[in-house]
């Protein structure tokens, strides 16, 4: 009973929150003002020509990551959403850490640590064209550097599980 509470209380505050989303940012608008709507970014990535974007991340009950682009006078120009195979490509084994995940994807759902193998992993939600929850994972040395990626289904997802079935 205390779980049915605590999750209508969370529903409650996510639509009171949900008035802002990037969807419905306009074209033009100023980076100030986006911030102002959506709050302050996880990361912004700064490019050569002024052009920058600023990276929003919707985890961890969300399932999606955004890449807010802007031009080099600060409005606003479209978005990327990054939860895709697309997007997973650009992390890269051996070249890349956690701050550089960070910086693309803004923050994961949740950290693991897997002390065996002395190695801790960013886990980000997201569905499947085909709407199956699936989670994207990055795994990092004790250096922080990437060692691997891998697409597996959501492990907070248990729609499917028999154990969660009533």
């Amino acid at each position: 009973m205390q779980i049915k509470l605590l999750l209508t209380a969370l529903s409650a505050a996510a639509l009171l929150a949900g008035c802002a989303h990037p969807d419905l940012i306009e074209p033009g608008q100023s980076s100030a003002s986006v911030e102002q709507e959506l709050g302050a970014p996880d990361s912004r990535i700064d490019h050569p020509d002024g052009t920058f974007i600023l990276v929003y991340s919707g985890q961890p009950f969300g399932r999606e990551n955004y890449w807010m682009h802007f031009d080099k006078d600060g409005h606003f120009v479209g978005k990327e959403t990054l939860m895709n195979e697309e997007h997973f490509k650009l992390v890269i084994p051996g070249k890349h850490t956690k701050k550089d995940v960070y910086q693309m994807f803004g923050h994961c759902a949740q950290e693991y640590t897997f002390a065996l193998q002395d190695q801790t992993a960013f886990m980000y939600r997201f569905r499947e064209t085909s709407g199956m929850a699936m989670a994207f994972w990055v795994q990092f040395d004790l250096d922080g550097v990437v060692t691997e990626t891998a697409v597996t289904q959501d492990p907070w997802d248990h729609d499917r599980d028999p154990l969660f079935l009533h």
